[in-house]
């Protein structure tokens, strides 16, 4: 997989399937939805293209075609500029259609076709390709396969054609850990490894505002236009850069995303990424599915998994590399959709942690293992990616969380969720089906309040592109809980999901009693809570009573469902009892065995 695909599919993960019926088609007052090309060319496959962003002429044609007679109207930069400036409403469904990269068949392809329909597009161009990085440009097109100044200023002059910048020369990998992976280099803070240190927050905002005001520079000298626009290689934002952006002279910002229903009062703007070579029903589809999205991903199916760090640290990182490769390995053949990684440490079991898997400034660094990890689940495995973290991680340092979560967040800008421990701080809660008495009450708004601030924390680095789902985990320990119903309900107004761990090996009753009130919850409440099942099954009896259980969990309704431990001690007796409840592998034919393999190989006897 070349960098490009794992950098969008970092972005781009567990896109939801709404069927058609289903659609909303008219978008919200004043907002617009931008969608995304790359290359163009008459001979794109239908099906396993060798460049998957490539759309054929004739598709786009009849896309063109249908957009010209439908209610979408295209939209220009410069009536969004005036639209954030001003408040000025956008047209009714208004739609912003560009292409990426500077590919040639923008100018032999797609100019035409705007042209002819009289319809406006935005092109971004990565000035470094266009003034002869040959390297980087003959990767990404082959040899001659860009378009040149004189094109581009035909295209700028005729009126139907604006354009951004795609950067200098960000539209590439860096280093961004010491295990030697490369990240999209707008949103990573480069790692050193000769000098075996991370790039500071100087160098780096230094770094982008250069390169920003560097490509502005040479797009207004050679086009002659003002330009105010970046859209970002990868679709890689955030916050943090966006400002470093708008200092450029920049303030129109784009990235990629699931949810490209965008407003003008929006930081930056989402995308629809085109991907496949999509027919024009299907771009129609992927137009209106984005109304959508938000009610229809809570209902997503989650698989998950635990897996604590501590598991992969050895003496050196190749040692670790091995161990991680053995994980993902046997988490492919699971076919689960989720990790939760445990990001810090409790060395003497105090309660207290004193060790963390990142980079931060408040607890040594155990081994720099979180963003190798996190970027070689999303990569390799496709799972979505959570953070565990204690929400008092030091009692004595109530703060602490929120100064972590930031570090952590800074380190690894595409994490799909945190993971929130609570403990036991809503058994209060839990206690009451109705009222809270006050200090009960005083105890849950602190704790949200808290909850509320880590995400603020975090905002300013999180890749604009990704979701970052905040979850609250709990366990339930005692039989009765007659409050869950409401403070299940009162959390999902702050967050996206309510982790619920029990334990039915230990605790059968407790088990018992949350599948008895299942009608108590009404089908959004469902949606919104993932089941851990903290078993440590060690014989086949309770590694069947745990398969039971799972089954039991999603026949009640509960689409969220996981395992609290999983290790490479117990990864094949997962497989073995826990692949029906938690596979979420579709076909009988793709079923993989690895230990079977592995135990041939020898690397298990």
């Amino acid at each position: 997989m070349n960098f490009l695909s794992r950098c969008i599919a970092a972005c781009l993960m567990s896109l939801p399937v709404i069927s058609q019926a289903e659609y909303n088609e008219t978008l919200p007052e004043n907002s617009f939805i931008g969608i995304t090309f790359h290359d163009v060319r008459s001979d794109v496959l239908k099906q396993g293209d060798k460049d998957y962003y490539a759309i054929s002429t004739k598709n786009l044609v009849q896309f063109f075609e249908w957009l010209n007679k439908s209610k979408w109207q295209p939209i220009t930069l410069k009536q969004l500029s005036e639209s954030v400036k001003t408040g000025k409403p956008l047209p009714e469904n208004a739609v912003l259609i560009c292409f990426d990269d500077g590919a040639l068949s923008s100018y032999t392809q797609v100019f035409p076709l705007l042209k002819q329909y009289k319809m406006p597009a935005v092109f971004a161009v990565v000035t470094s390709w266009t003034n002869g990085n040959t390297k980087a440009a003959y990767e990404a097109y082959g040899q001659g396969n860009l378009m040149n100044w004189d094109q581009m200023r035909e295209m700028s002059k005729s009126g139907y054609a604006e354009f951004a910048t795609h950067s200098h020369d960000l539209h590439k990998g860096i280093l961004s850990n010491p295990q030697k992976n490369e990240q999209p280099a707008a949103v990573t803070h480069q790692y050193f490894p000769h000098l075996n240190r991370y790039e500071t927050d100087a160098e780096y905002e230094q770094r982008i505002f250069k390169d920003l005001a560097e490509s502005k520079a040479v797009l207004e000298k050679e086009l002659g236009t003002k330009i105010d626009t970046v859209i970002w290689p990868y679709g890689a934002v955030n916050v943090q850069v966006q400002n470093i952006a708008a200092k450029a002279g920049l303030p129109l910002s784009f990235s990629l995303g699931k949810d490209s229903l965008n407003f003008p009062h929006d930081g930056s703007f989402q995308r629809g990424l085109i991907m496949g070579n999509p027919t024009v029903e299907e771009i129609h589809e992927q137009m209106t599915s984005t109304l959508n999205y938000t009610v229809y991903d809570s209902f997503n199916l989650m698989r998950s998994v635990t897996f604590d760090l501590s598991d992969i640290q050895s003496p050196t990182y190749d040692e670790g590399n091995i161990k991680l490769g053995k994980t993902l390995e046997n988490l492919n053949a699971l076919k689960t959709n989720t990790m939760i990684l445990k990001v810090l440490k409790d060395v003497d079991g105090d309660g207290v942690y004193d060790q963390a898997f990142f980079p931060n400034q408040y607890l040594p660094v155990a081994q720099d293992l979180m963003n190798r990890v996190s970027w070689q689940t999303r990569t390799r495995v496709f799972h979505s990616v959570y953070a565990e973290l204690p929400l008092y991680p030091d009692p004595k340092r109530p703060n602490l969380v929120m100064d972590l979560a930031a570090n952590l967040i800074q380190n690894n800008k595409n994490l799909d969720g945190l993971m929130l421990q609570v403990g036991d701080t809503f058994d209060c809660s839990l206690k009451e089906k109705y009222a809270l008495d006050g200090q009960c009450e005083q105890q849950m708004n602190q704790t949200v309040s808290l909850i509320r601030e880590t995400k603020k924390r975090t905002r300013p680095y999180l890749n604009i592109s990704n979701t970052l789902y905040t979850a609250v985990q709990f366990p339930l320990k005692n039989t009765s809980f007659p409050g869950l119903p409401r403070t299940v309900s009162d959390l999902i107004d702050h967050i996206d999901i309510v982790n619920i761990k029990i334990d039915p090996i230990q605790q059968p009753e407790v088990f018992k009693k949350f599948l008895a009130q299942k009608n108590q919850l009404n089908a959004v409440q469902r949606a919104k809570i993932l089941v851990t099942l903290d078993g440590h099954a060690k014989t086949e009896k309770e590694w069947k009573y745990l398969q039971k259980s799972l089954l039991d969990l999603q026949a009640a309704g509960f689409q969220k469902t996981g395992i609290g431990e999983y290790s490479e001690k117990n990864a094949q007796a997962v497989h073995k009892y826990l692949y029906t409840p938690l596979s979420l592998n579709g076909s009988p034919l793709t079923y993989r065995e690895p230990f079977v393999l592995q135990s041939k190989l020898g690397v298990r006897k």
